[in-house]
């Protein structure tokens, strides 16, 4: 079997002997079309490795070949050589400007041929070398290692890969990430799951057809490899501030079935795992998203007091707390004071401001609560001030309320509940 296939497309039958007799000695296997519309059909079916194109053909020219060609993904990686009679620069400029690897004017010299096309060859895809590596550790070559040899060798393969008794799968087609698939997690966030692996194993196989859906990649390989690594950087310090192992982790219980409910599914799922039996590596194990995801969504939940644990410090513990940009008016004497936003929960609110009362003051308070038709007039206690502006959140008062209606803990909680959806929806729809 030789390394390269070549596809070679001219109306002339004896440019197409000539053609074929110089590129054998590569040593290449020819295809020959005389047509444009067979040069499509055998590159879609054959996928050459490269492709030999003359310009003047009748019916379809090599250019409108060259555009139909680029336009289908499943051909647009193959390289192009244009082979033409036509030497102005204008039709090179516009037979590179198509994507065009080169461009040869006729009469052409059989050994500039054979040197040109070895070297876009060489280029674009090396003699396949994965054949004595059909199998191996990710120790000795990681998953980066491993998309950058398949897409050199633009290699049509299903890489298999296995950790303990997790296992994931990646399709190639011409060297293109087009699917793949890991435990719960599809598509883009299983590439980016199976990049944090740094052992395990790894197997080639040959492409199946499946009526499997799902798990669809879009992105280029080298889109995909840079995020990912850079995600695998941040994680150590996503863990941060997060239970250590062993400690369960909850979610706040007032509003999961409203964030479950709100959210879309693979944060929703999240949030079920959340369940206070699983710790954190179960927690990243079963989510359906990526670990950076993961851990990006679980620091926000514990930042908005919406994820508990054993291991949550005290002041943690007060319920979920999210800043809302509503005003809200408070007094201690006749005269209210007036803030353009502030820290809501359903116990209390957090206010910065310069002049904070003194903890047992009583205030009242005015607020709309987004959604809410009716505003919310409570009285509150001052259970915590600063009046250090350099300590860590600025100067102000966390006030609990003291007589909050029924409805209005409603209100409050079901905004909580539908700010935190959108939130970790948006991460998990960004990632």
């Amino acid at each position: 079997m030789t390394s390269w296939r070549i596809l070679v497309v001219d109306d002339e039958p004896l440019v197409l002997h000539m053609l074929r007799d110089v590129l054998t000695r590569l040593p290449a296997d020819v295809l020959e079309a005389q047509e444009g519309e067979e040069a499509l059909r055998l590159a879609k079916a054959e996928r050459p490795d490269l492709i030999l194109l003359d310009v003047m053909m009748p019916r379809m020219d090599g250019y409108l070949v060259a555009a139909a060609l680029k336009q289908d993904p499943t051909t647009a990686t193959i390289p192009i050589i244009f082979i033409s009679a036509l030497g102005s620069s204008r039709d090179k400029v516009r037979g590179l400007d198509l994507g065009a690897e080169d461009y040869l004017v006729k009469p052409i010299d059989p050994e500039e041929l054979k040197v040109r096309v070895r070297m876009i060859l060489r280029r674009s895809r090396p003699p396949q070398r994965t054949e004595a590596m059909a199998s191996g550790q990710l120790q000795a070559m990681n998953l980066v290692s491993l998309v950058q040899l398949l897409e050199g060798e633009r290699r049509t393969a299903r890489l298999l890969l296995t950790r303990g008794d997790e296992q994931g799968e990646v399709t190639f087609v011409d060297g293109k990430i087009t699917r793949a698939v890991q435990g719960p997690r599809q598509g883009k966030a299983a590439v980016f799951q199976l990049l944090t692996w740094q052992a395990g194993t790894f197997q080639m196989a040959s492409p199946e057809p499946s009526d499997e859906t799902g798990g669809g990649v879009t992105l280029p390989n080298q889109v995909l490899l840079m995020e990912g690594v850079r995600r695998l950087d941040e994680i150590p310090a996503l863990r941060v501030n997060l239970p250590g192992p062993g400690i369960a982790l909850g979610f706040l219980e007032s509003l999961r079935a409203a964030v479950e409910a709100l959210a879309q599914p693979e944060a929703a799922a999240l949030v079920a795992l959340l369940d206070g039996v699983r710790d954190l590596e179960q927690v990243l194990a079963g989510s359906p998203f990526d670990e950076w995801t993961s851990l990006k969504i679980l620091q926000y939940l514990l930042g908005v007091r919406a994820l508990t644990s054993a291991d949550v410090s005290p002041e943690q513990r007060g319920g979920a707390r999210l800043n809302v940009d509503v005003p809200v008016e408070y007094q201690r004497v006749p005269g209210f004071l007036k803030r353009t936003s502030f820290n809501l929960s359903a116990r209390g609110v957090f206010i910065q401001t310069a002049v904070p009362f003194e903890v047992g003051e009583q205030a009242i308070l005015r607020f709309q609560v987004p959604g809410h038709e009716a505003p919310v007039k409570v009285t509150g206690q001052v259970v915590w001030r600063n009046a250090d502006p350099g300590k860590r959140g600025g100067t102000g008062m966390g006030i609990q309320f003291l007589d909050l209606a029924p409805a209005d803990r409603e209100a409050i909680e079901r905004h909580l509940a539908q700010a935190i959806a959108v939130q970790i929806s948006g991460a998990g729809e960004r990632a």
